[in-house]
């Protein structure tokens, strides 16, 4: 296990910095072995292009960039993700596929285990709006951006923001409802410890994705549908298409009734909104 560590500059700053040694505490010892690094930085361009970078390198092995900031943070279709220093956990994992096992749906799979983990600190009514935002009462606290380059095997980064803490100046700045931790939990949770649970969740959740795909989340997405039964609006090139979503096909994608028929949905550059 390696480490890059460039927080020790940190001050003045009302929540405990990144910390290899609390994220890693957290994590059970047959999960972190599985890492072959972990690094934490001050601010980088995005976790995911960092993860890229190493693969450019010749690193093609598991590892965890996490950041206390953003200059380019990006979401799914290439949209922007306000990434402010203010203590928010932006984190990417990099994990190499054989190339014949890949399958569609990984953004489900991770979607689910994270809501999970984040049941585990006492937030309830989750739910993940396909393919990969997570909402409380239809207000984002967390979005998945998985990528992937193909070549010799299935190479794969999955990044996630989620909001511990967000200035009225980053929401003004983001077109749709947000939500935080600050505003859903009590007492914030540990942050590092949270990172540590998060990380682990998915490592948990790629072998068993690896292993059996879809498998054993298809039966559990009614119950984490944001989406479910809803009337939404599918929005591509400037075009609003009006339908009722009707969950996911074994594939993952995301099946809507428009004019009595029922379509399937597969595209990353179509955004989905509630339509009521």
């Amino acid at each position: 296990m390696s480490l890059v560590l460039l927080l020790t500059d940190i001050v003045d700053i009302p929540y405990r910095p990144l910390s290899h040694s609390a994220i890693s505490g957290a994590i059970q010892p047959e999960f972190y072995q599985q890492l072959a690094d972990i690094s934490i930085h001050k601010s980088v361009g995005s976790t995911n292009d960092q993860l890229w970078q190493r693969l450019e390198q010749g690193l093609n092995t598991p590892a965890v960039c996490l950041s206390e900031h953003q200059t380019s943070g990006r979401g799914r279709r290439g949209d922007s993700w306000e990434s402010p220093p203010t203590g928010n956990l932006y984190l990417s994992l990099f994990w190499p596929f054989p190339a014949d096992t890949l399958k569609n749906g990984l953004s489900i799979a991770i979607g689910i285990g994270l809501i999970n983990t984040l049941k585990n600190i006492g937030i309830n009514d989750l739910k993940l709006k396909w393919p990969n935002d997570i909402l409380c009462n239809r207000q984002k606290l967390s979005g998945i951006l998985v990528e992937s380059r193909v070549g010799n095997q299935q190479n794969v980064v999955i990044g996630i923001g989620l909001n511990f803490k967000l200035p009225i100046a980053t929401q003004n700045k983001i077109q749709q409802p947000t939500t935080s931790l600050q505003q859903l939990c009590k007492k914030l949770p540990c942050r590092n410890e949270l990172a540590g649970h998060i990380i682990q969740n998915m490592i948990e959740t790629i072998l068993l994705f690896q292993a059996r795909g879809l498998h054993d989340f298809l039966p559990l997405w009614p119950h984490y549908d944001a989406l479910h039964n809803a009337k939404i609006k599918l929005i591509s090139n400037k075009k609003t298409l009006l339908a009722k979503s009707c969950g996911i096909n074994s594939e993952g994608q995301l099946l809507y009734e428009h004019q009595d028929q029922i379509h399937t949905l597969s595209s990353s550059h179509t955004s989905i909104r509630f339509a009521s």
